[in-house]
């Protein structure tokens, strides 16, 4: 029996699948061109979202949806969103080393210029000075890849050698780090927030003024000078309650002789 050829064929073309539709590839943004993916390119991202937003909606969410990619690529290059968050934060306190003026042997001036060099690395990065007053991990080390310095490590170790080289011990040395370090989180929080009385002054002021004077006599003692305390005034009396302390723990003969804090940032 013969079988026509237009028969045959319709035959053999409904016996093949369905042809495919093409696949429309995402055109890749401009990031993805100009960088390619790569863990640099994401933490620079990160770094870059950092800048401008709080360090709190820094995700691998965000990030993908800023490099045009998939989440899951984010996560296959940097692991967790902790291993994000801490290269953005190594990347600031790298920036805060490299700020460091060099040590003189001077300790009281090396950790006032340590101190004013922080907080101005800080006020760059407001996002993360609320970060580390808030939260316990990463707020000291990092988690870092092959071949990259942790630069919280290396503050940690600039300011402990300041006090080593001032002759203090080493249980001395640790408290006084760790004070000092809760002066300088907390006013970077404060500049960060504009949370300096003077910013406050006419609320301040005008509230205090609401009540008899008699009635509140604390109060109204305080309100004007209160009221007109600023950055630059809480951190310099701060530095020189906090040196004068410190100096106060090392033996009378060792002592350096006495600096005043420094009038500005």
């Amino acid at each position: 029996m013969k079988v026509s050829r237009t028969a045959a064929s319709d035959r053999t073309a409904r016996s093949k699948p369905p042809a495919k539709p093409p696949v429309r590839r995402r055109a890749k943004s401009s990031r993805e061109n100009d960088e390619g993916m790569s863990r640099a390119a994401i933490i620079r991202c990160a770094i870059d979202l950092a800048r401008s937003e709080s360090i709190d909606e820094v995700s691998m969410v965000r990030v993908a949806r800023e490099m045009g990619v998939a989440a899951g690529l984010i996560h296959y290059y940097m692991g967790s969103r902790d291993d994000l968050l801490s290269a953005v934060l190594n990347h600031v306190f790298q920036e805060r080393v490299a700020n460091l003026p060099a040590l003189t042997g001077d300790w009281r001036g090396d950790l006032e210029a340590a101190c004013r060099s922080t907080l101005r690395t800080l006020a760059n990065w407001p996002g993360v000075a609320n970060y580390i007053a808030t939260r316990n991990r990463f707020r000291l080390f990092q988690r870092v890849g092959d071949g990259e310095a942790d630069y919280g490590l290396a503050y940690f170790d600039r300011i402990g050698q300041i006090f080593r080289q001032g002759g203090f011990s080493a249980e001395q040395a640790a408290l006084a780090y760790d004070m000092t370090m809760m002066f300088v989180t907390s006013l970077g929080v404060e500049y960060a927030n504009h949370q300096a009385p003077r910013d406050h002054r006419d609320f301040i002021v005008g509230y205090v003024s609401q009540f008899d004077p008699q009635d509140i006599p604390g109060a109204t003692f305080l309100v004007d000078p209160f009221s007109q305390i600023d950055n630059d005034a809480r951190l310099n009396a701060g530095m020189t309650l906090l040196l004068d302390g410190f100096e106060s723990w090392l033996p009378a003969a060792g002592k350096p002789r006495r600096r005043s804090a420094r009038k500005s940032a």
